[in-house]
Order: C-alpha cells, then structure tokens, then sequence
C-alpha cells in the first residue's frame, strides 16, 4: 500500500477514535450536536443531520433529531413530508454503507419530483453529501448525513471516515434519547478475549477459516464465537458487531487495521 495512503488511512482512524472517545463521554443530545458540528467543519462540510426517519411534527421523545440544515429547507421537508418519499431517505433503505447524494440516481429509480426535490435542497444552499443509512431490525430507520454547501466539492477521501462517524454518532444518538426520557439503560456487554480476538479480526476482513488459521482453534468454534458475540448485541451483520464492540471500548479502531 501506498505510504501517504496508509498515513492518511491511520490518521483518518486516529481522528474516528478520537470521536467515539468523545461521544462516549456525551452527557445529553445537545453535547452529541456539538461533536458532530465540530467533526463536520473538520472533515469540510457545512451542513449535518442525525435523524429517525419519521414525521418530527409527532412528538415522540424517543426519536432522534440533530440537524443544522437551512431553516427554509427543514420547514419544506416537513411540509411536504419528504420523510417518506425524499430520494436520499429512500437510497439509504437500499445500502448498508455510505453514499453520496449524486450516487442516488444509481440507487433508486428516481421521478421527476425526487429530482426536484434535490434541486430544491441545492437551491437552499445543500450541495451534495453523504448519508450513512442506520437500520435496526424492528425500529425505525434512520440516518446519519454531511454535506457541503451548494457550489462545492465533495471531499471523497472522507468516504471512509463519514462511515465510521455516521454509525457511531447514530447509535449514540438513540441511546442519549433513550436516557434523557427515562429509559432504564441497557447493561454493557461482556466479551470474552477469544471473543474478542476473532471480533478483530473480523474487523480485518478476515473469514471463519482464516481466523481458525490464525488463533489455532477450529473453524466451527470460531463461528460459535461469533455467534454467540452477535447475539448478546443482538445484531445480525458482523459489521455490526464489530462496529458496537469498538462504541463500546472493547476495542479501538485502530486494532482492526493490520
């Protein structure tokens, strides 16, 4: 690999941590809102959204809803209740991983009035962005999204890190809501260190047989591991799985990079 790619690659990885650092420490939404500005302005965006995908007009204090969109535009999205037909919500039922706004066209077949819908939100100074789609089986779905303003470029070496933020911020911003409206706090999960060996690894794209090769165990226990890992978490992905045991502090972004 190249080595200005690796070191842009690692720092990349040191700032993710350093923000899942600090979400962990966030006391309310309004603290979580701050991080996710300051990492926005850092990476080169101007606008961010972390929200359900749902009617905000409903009062319902379990949703999430951190935005600094145009105020003009967060008026006609819910007016019109674009919640429900918006191009870029529908793209993200599509994926698991992050996209860019001027991926959508590729993603869903698009009307004339989703098309305008993205004309519309650049004529109220939203450029293109990405989303980063949060789906959890039996809630709703959600997302996490950056974009530059109207006229600018799209940073696409952030790609990778925008994921990394997009799902640590979502899942924190559901638990942040889930407390400060009296919901009893899930307990932390425990792991056990082969557990955690073959999460790692998982993490470096690495199979059931190649982690079996490595640690010296049998692919079959290997799988048993894991399984039993996703089912305290309750995640089906492995992705997902090893994306909670780094939210968690089990391990750190940058144990998974070889």
């Amino acid at each position: 690999m190249d080595g200005g790619v690796t070191r842009r690659t690692l720092s990349s990885l040191s700032e993710a941590q350093a923000f899942v650092d600090a979400i962990s420490r966030a006391g309310s939404s309004h603290d979580l809102d701050l991080l996710l500005e300051q990492i926005s302005r850092e990476m080169g965006f101007a606008y961010h959204a972390l929200v359900h995908h749902v009617d905000h007009r409903i009062a319902d204090p379990n949703m999430v809803r951190l935005e600094n969109y145009p105020e003009n535009w967060v008026g006609t999205f819910l007016e019109k209740e674009l919640y429900s037909w918006d191009p870029v919500v529908l793209a993200s039922q599509t994926t698991n991983t992050a996209f860019a706004w001027s991926d959508v066209p590729r993603l869903i077949q698009m009307t004339n009035g989703q098309r305008d819908v993205l004309k519309a939100a650049a004529g109220e100074g939203l450029g293109d962005g990405f989303t980063v789609p949060a789906h959890m089986p039996g809630q709703a779905s959600g997302s996490c999204t950056f974009v530059v303003r109207t006229g600018l470029v799209l940073p696409q070496h952030h790609r990778a890190m925008v994921q990394l933020v997009g799902s640590f911020a979502f899942q924190a911003g559901r638990s942040l809501a889930l407390a400060e409206n009296g919901a009893t706090p899930s307990p932390r999960v425990t792991l056990t260190p082969r557990q955690l060996d073959c999460i790692v690894l998982v993490g470096r794209g690495k199979s059931d047989w190649e982690i079996a090769r490595i640690l010296g165990l049998k692919e079959d226990t290997v799988t048993e591991y894991l399984d039993a890992a996703r089912a305290r978490y309750g995640v089906a992905r492995r992705i997902q799985l090893v994306m909670r045991a780094v939210h968690d502090g089990h391990i750190a972004l940058p144990d998974v990079i070889e």
